[in-house]
This record gives structure tokens, C-alpha cells and sequence, in this order.
């Protein structure tokens, strides 16, 4: 069974890769604009999810999540 994707999975690498501080208020379910999230740091997230999951994820569909909630979810759907 694959590793599931985690809104404390997604926080990190937002913070490791992205440079988004894991301890900003409303960090999973406010909107990527919102916290300082541009489009190459979502895909730089996405490719990093796929990576750790060992996953194909559909960059189309994955790009459509608002927020973190949105993007587990949409990602955990994938399995």
C-alpha cells in the first residue's frame, strides 16, 4: 500500500522547498496566494509529493486544489 499523503507532508515541503514557514496561521486551508505560494512552488510541491509517494500525479488536475486540504485530498483520491 503507498504512503498517504498528509497535510503535515504537504506543510513541510511547502517549508523546506517553497520557503513558506510551517507555522503560518491558517497554513492548510488558506489559499496558495494567500500564503506566498506561486505557481512553480505548487508545481515544485507536486513533483515532490510524486517523488515521495512514488506516484504519477496528473499536474492538471493536481493544480486545481485551492489550498493544502484541497491538494491532500486531490491526491490521496490518486491511490
Amino acid at each position: 500500500m503507498p504512503l498517504a499523503c498528509t497535510t503535515a507532508m504537504v506543510i513541510d515541503i511547502l517549508a523546506t522547498k517553497v520557503g513558506v514557514p510551517a507555522n503560518t496561521p491558517g497554513i492548510d486551508t488558506a489559499d496558495w496566494e494567500a500564503i506566498g505560494v506561486e505557481s512553480l512552488g505548487l508545481a515544485e510541491t507536486i513533483s515532490t509529493l510524486s517523488l515521495t509517494l512514488g506516484v504519477d500525479l496528473p499536474h492538471e488536475e493536481i493544480l486545481t486544489a485551492t489550498n493544502v486540504q484541497e491538494l491532500v485530498m486531490l491526491v490521496n483520491n490518486q491511490f
